[in-house]
This record gives structure tokens, sequence and C-alpha cells, in this order.
């Protein structure tokens, strides 16, 4: 089959692997291409965007070497019944051992989608560190121009992905009470999310009562959080709950502040929609959000904050107290889905 680009998306904590291999086939659609994604379970945010989702067993840490050794001979049986040759697989951050050593086998020209790490600045030294030293292209993230060629892999920047949204309906109802507050995790499954939300409404509950300021608060905990999340007692907030927000409704209509994490793909929309926020930076094992919100942090909309109650509280007051009239900047949106999108392209015509 032409004209065809696999993948595989890792989604157990966050959704950034899906959220940033959709827009990458989201722009393929629209030059004709067809897509396949293999997952470990089926995603919402794939499904939303009407993609084939192919379901193989997840690699677990901890399982006997029999156990994963059966588990690996399925994915292989099941990858091979749908790859043919002239396919395109594109890989992101993580490279899908089964899914590479195939796709090899059935000479698929092989893209990697390179995010921004605390252990290695060069893709290619990710590369070969897996034995995956085949992979045709690596896509650099937010490194636009960037041309290069190194252990005989073509190294390519690209502007940022920011995944299109299919609507801009409000998650907002025409009846809720004064300062509307988005409090987002992003994926909601990595350990710190729930000491993080509960911290953000805390805060802004206890700021809200300082200043005897009415707010409704919503909170999108993410579709893989397993914690629990609660207001104190305060006559000055509303809070509603909600696990995912499907695309064709914006995060950011009518929202006046935001309290968020740092994850790569909330950072690239805070860019774009210009709504004031307030950033705390998660622990992670190898993306470095204090490094990302540092720089984020040079925009006039978005204030850094420590992780406690105390500390979100007082930065949200002080973007509060931003005088009104103040310009708040905007991005236009990046264009990295479009360009690996149409390097793929020519990459399945040489």
């Amino acid at each position: 089959m032409g004209n065809r680009v696999l993948s595989f998306a890792l989604n157990k904590k966050g959704m950034g692997h899906a959220s940033r291999l959709v827009a990458v086939h989201s722009v393929l659609r629209e030059l004709g291409w067809s897509s396949s994604f293999f997952v470990g379970h089926e995603h919402r945010i794939i499904a939303d965007y009407d993609f084939e989702q192919i379901v193989i067993p997840e690699r677990t840490y901890g399982d006997p070497p029999g156990l994963e050794a059966r588990k690996s001979d399925i994915r292989r049986a099941v990858i091979r019944e749908v790859m043919t040759d002239g396919d395109v697989v594109l890989h992101d951050v993580v490279v899908h051992p089964e899914l590479y050593e195939l796709g090899m086998t059935h000479r698929c020209r092989q893209g990697y989608i390179y995010r921004e790490r605390k252990d290695q600045a060069d893709p290619t030294a990710v590369l070969r560190a897996v034995e995956a030293s085949a992979v045709d292209v690596a896509y650099v993230l937010g490194r636009a121009g960037l041309s290069d060629v190194r252990h005989g892999i073509r190294v390519m920047g690209v502007p940022d992905v920011v995944r299109q949204r299919l609507g801009g309906e409000s998650i907002w109802e025409p009846g809720d009470p004064g300062l509307r507050v988005l409090v987002t995790s992003g994926g909601g499954g990595h350990d710190d999310a729930e000491s993080f939300l509960n911290a953000a409404i805390t805060g802004i509950a206890r700021m809200c009562a300082d200043r005897a300021l009415r707010a409704t608060v919503r909170v999108v905990t993410g579709p893989y959080f397993r914690g629990g999340v609660a207001l104190e007692p305060n006559p000055y907030v509303s809070l509603r709950v909600t696990s995912y927000v499907d695309p064709h409704h914006s995060l950011y209509a009518d929202t006046d502040v935001i309290v968020s994490q740092g994850g790569y793909n909330t950072v690239q929309e805070l860019k774009l929609a210009g709504v004031p926020a307030v950033a705390v930076a998660g622990e992670r094992m190898l993306d470095d959000q204090h490094a990302r919100l540092a720089e984020l942090a040079a925009r006039d909309h978005v204030t850094v904050s420590g992780s406690t109650p105390e500390e979100i509280g007082k930065q949200l007051a002080a973007l509060l107290d931003t005088p009104a009239g103040t310009a708040i900047p905007t991005t236009p949106r990046p264009s990295g889905a479009e360009a690996i999108a149409r390097d793929i392209v020519r990459l399945a015509e040489r």
C-alpha cells in the first residue's frame, strides 16, 4: 500500500505522543495519505480525529521473560499483518522496537520526532542507544532551519507542533459566575498530578477568599488521572471537574486565566492562545519542564510559580493585578506538523 503512515502512540501518563502524532497524521490525511495507529489501549483523542487504532500488547516493566516474549510475538504478528512495503513509519520520542524492526524488513522509510530531553541533546545519539540508527530522519522540534547529517541520519529542525482542534466551542456555561479559571495537568497520569491539582485549587480558593472574589474553577484532570481533587469550604468558588475535553471544544475560549503544568503540548498551546496563565513545572524523568517554563516566562501573559498553594495564589494575584489593557502577545500557529508531513511525502518518493 502506498501513501500510508504507521505510528505507535505511547500514552500511559500523558497525551503528548498521541497529540503530536495526530497533528502530523492530520496534515498527511489532507495530502491524501491514510494512517494506522498501533496502541496499547484505545485513545479518545485518536478516536476523536477518526483515525484507525490497532491494539497490541503493551510492554510492561516487571513482566516475566516468558510473558514478554509472548507479547512480543503477538506484536510482531499484528504489525506484520498490517504493514506493507512502501509504508512510512513515524516514531514520536520513543522508538517502538517491533515496529522499527519490521519496518526495516519491509523497507519502510522511518522518521523520528525528537522533543528536547534532559539527558541527551542529540537525537541521533538517542537512536543509536536504542539500536535504531537505520531511521532515515530525525525531526527536532522547535529548531526550524536546522539541517545536518549525523552518523548517517538526516537531522531536520522543524517548528513546534500544535494539534489543530476541530472546533472552538467554549467549555464554560453562560451562568458560570465570576472569574473563569481553568486548571489542567495535561494527561494527568504523572505521579505529581494529584498534588498539583489540589495545590492549584487551594491556592485559587484562598486568593479568592482574601479578595472576596467570585470564581468558577474548571478542572480538567486528564484521562489518565487516577487521584482525587477536593475544594475546602469556600463561598466564593464553584468547582467543576472533568477528565477530558474533546477537540470540538476550546480550553481557551472565554477563559480568563489558566493554572497549568509545563508539558510540551500545553506550553505550545499557551504560546498560541495568549490567555494569562500561571505555570508550575512538573518533575519528569527526561522532560525538563523547568527549562521550558523559564523560556515561556519571557512572555508577558505567563508567570512561573512554585508548587505550593501559597505560591500559586500569590502569582495568580499578581497576574490579575496586571494593568488592564496590557497587550497579550500571541504567536502564529507553529507549522511543525506541516513541515514533518511534507518531508514524509518527499521521503516516501525517494
